[in-house]
């Protein structure tokens, strides 16, 4: 399945090890991304960090993949968001593949912002188009993702070449892959 995706790496890994941070949260505050306030997904909108620590005890497991593109992000923006949106596309089918197979209760995570629409409805006053597909990124909920990538063996690095997205999707039992 995860092959079909183009899931080229994956760790499967106790779900405990996602412990969020307060620091991490503050590089949302300080809103390089543009999107602090302005994506329902992320700060201060999203979850508190004490609703974040509950929703992560109710899981056992997690399965943190990425997916990778060669891609000169600053000469190729539009093909840079398009990866983002693809990705997301991909925690979703892994999120039902999970589903399906028994899992029942799973949280996929995505990288960076959600994306799913040019522009978030929450700047509009509307609610959101896609609730029941709209994700938060490991990053919004406080997670060092290159500290977790790293300590998994997975690429933590960023490349002038290729653009790498690091998601997760939790659960409760054991896989087979």
């Amino acid at each position: 399945m995860l092959k079909r995706l183009e899931i080229g790496s994956f760790r499967e890994f106790a779900a405990e090890m996602l412990v969020p941070e307060k620091r991490i949260r503050a590089f949302c505050a300080e809103n390089k991304c543009g999107n602090y306030g302005h994506n329902y997904m992320c700060p201060p909108l999203n979850s508190s960090m004490e609703d974040i620590r509950k929703n992560l005890k109710r899981f056992s497991r997690g399965l943190l993949f990425q997916y990778s593109k060669p891609l000169e992000i600053k000469k190729d923006l539009a093909m840079a968001r398009q990866t983002k949106v693809d990705f997301h596309e991909k925690v979703l089918q892994v999120e039902d593949f999970l589903r399906q197979s028994g899992f029942g209760r799973v949280w996929g995570l995505i990288g960076g912002s959600c994306g799913l629409c040019d522009t978030c409805r929450v700047n509009t006053s509307e609610p959101c188009l896609y609730p029941e597909r709209a994700r938060m990124s490991l990053e919004a909920i406080g997670i060092n993702v290159l500290g977790l990538a790293d300590k998994l063996g997975l690429d933590s690095e960023f490349h002038q070449d290729r653009i790498v997205w690091t998601g997760c999707v939790l659960f409760n039992g054991r896989l087979n892959v």
